[in-house]
C-alpha cells in the first residue's frame, strides 16, 4: 500500500528491538536482541504486513496465501490452521515450519485478519528449537494487537 495504514502496534517481547525502518512491504518489524557470542544466529522476529485485498474475499485471500507460502518458503509444512474472529472480523491463525537459506529449521506463527479492503498479517518467526520457550509469549501477541478500521493515515477521516 502506498500510504501507511493506521494500526495499533503489537506488544513486543521484553528486550526486543523495534526496527525504525522496516523492509519494503512491511509496516512494522521487531527483532530479538542480537547474540554477541553468536552474531550469525537467527534472530526471532515479528513482522506486520498490510495488503490491499483488491476486492478479494477473506477466503480467497487466505486460499491465495496457502498456495503461495509453499512456493516462497523452503520445505514449508503447514502444521495448524484455524479460523478465528477478531473484533467481529474474519481472521485466523497459521502455524508452519520451513527452512531458511542457512538450513536452519524455523517455526512461523501467523495471525491474520481482514479489515475493510485490507488484509493484515502478523508473523512471528523463530528457530524451531526455541519456539517452546517463546510460544506462550507469542500466543499473547494477537490479544493486544488490532488493526484500526478506517482510511490510511494521511487521508481524511
Amino acid at each position: 500500500m502506498t500510504d501507511l495504514p493506521r494500526f495499533s502496534p503489537p506488544a513486543v517481547p521484553q528486550g526486543w528491538d523495534k526496527v525504525a525502518r522496516p523492509l519494503p512491504g512491511t509496516v512494522w518489524t521487531a527483532v530479538e536482541p542480537a547474540d554477541l557470542d553468536a552474531p550469525d544466529r537467527f534472530r526471532a522476529n515479528l513482522v506486520l504486513t498490510c495488503d490491499a485485498l483488491g476486492g478479494l474475499t477473506f477466503r480467497d485471500w487466505q486460499v491465495a496465501s496457502d498456495e503461495v507460502l509453499p512456493t516462497m518458503l523452503q520445505d514449508y509444512v503447514l502444521v495448524d490452521l484455524e479460523r478465528l474472529e477478531i473484533d467481529g472480523r474474519p481472521g485466523g491463525r497459521r502455524l508452519a515450519h520451513h527452512v531458511d537459506a542457512s538450513a536452519r529449521a524455523l517455526t512461523m506463527e501467523q495471525w491474520f485478519v481482514a479489515d475493510d479492503d485490507r488484509g493484515w498479517t502478523l508473523t512471528a518467526t523463530v528457530e524451531t528449537w526455541s519456539y517452546d520457550a517463546l510460544a506462550d509469549e507469542l500466543a499473547d501477541l494477537p490479544e493486544a494487537w488490532r488493526p484500526l478500521t478506517g482510511p490510511p493515515s494521511g487521508e481524511a477521516t
